[in-house]
């Protein structure tokens, strides 16, 4: 009993030194958990904004829903959709700027941060798993490097990068152009897809559970 009494006194003047340091740590990094859990299933969802193709089809059942489904869509994604873009490809390039060495230039990383974008959302229509385990490849890399080698955030490296992006302004128009070209390309194929075939059984019960919560939420 006198050793475990002991013991406690020599632990306790630890804890209380070094255990708010901890959980901040702790906090911190279950902090950076939750951000990245939101964004990359943002990224990776395939219906960004809970739209399905067919949802006014099959409510109206008439022409007209098809066509209010179709305006929809194109200010959804012709209109809003860029937005989400800019949130994506600026949140995976800051992430490269912390990673990437300095042989990698800032056109390079601005290439790869485009391209993994672009990946993300056509796999996206493929498979939503797959997309899922993609968009956190990067997001989760960067707390594993930063919790093992704290010596890869260099500022001055980071703000001569930031500091050359207005150099690269045409590039990067360009570069959301394309994700919103590849985007528009994919739910132009999703909606043919739904016309020759119809729509798939996981995808009616996709829908039917979605509108059970909406309507649960809304009551």
């Amino acid at each position: 009993m006198a050793d475990i009494q002991a013991w406690i006194q020599a632990i306790l003047p630890e804890l209380s030194a070094k255990g708010p340091e901890l959980l901040i740590f702790s906090l911190s990094i279950v902090l950076y958990g939750v951000l990245i859990y939101h964004f990359y299933r943002f990224v990776a969802t395939r219906d960004v904004f809970g739209f399905d193709l067919e949802r006014f089809r099959r409510k109206e059942g008439s022409f007209l829903g098809w066509i209010i489904n179709k305006f929809l869509g194109i200010i959804k994604y012709g209109a809003i959709f860029p937005f989400f873009v800019f949130i994506w490809f600026a949140g995976f390039s800051l992430l490269l700027f912390f990673m990437a060495g300095e042989e990698l230039l800032v056109t390079d990383i601005l290439k790869v941060s485009v391209a993994f974008v672009a990946a993300i959302r056509i796999a996206s229509y493929y498979n939503d798993d797959l997309s899922k385990d993609m968009a956190k490849l990067i997001p989760f890399a960067f707390l594993g490097i930063a919790l093992v080698d704290l010596s890869f955030f260099d500022q001055a490296r980071i703000l001569d990068r930031v500091d050359q992006i207005p150099f690269f302004i045409t590039e990067i128009a360009t570069y959301f152009s394309f994700i919103v070209v590849v985007e528009w390309a994919m739910r132009i194929l999703l909606s043919a897809k739904f016309f020759v075939l119809g729509v798939n059984k996981k995808e009616i019960v996709k829908e039917h559970l979605k509108e059970q919560i909406e309507e649960i939420v809304e009551d």
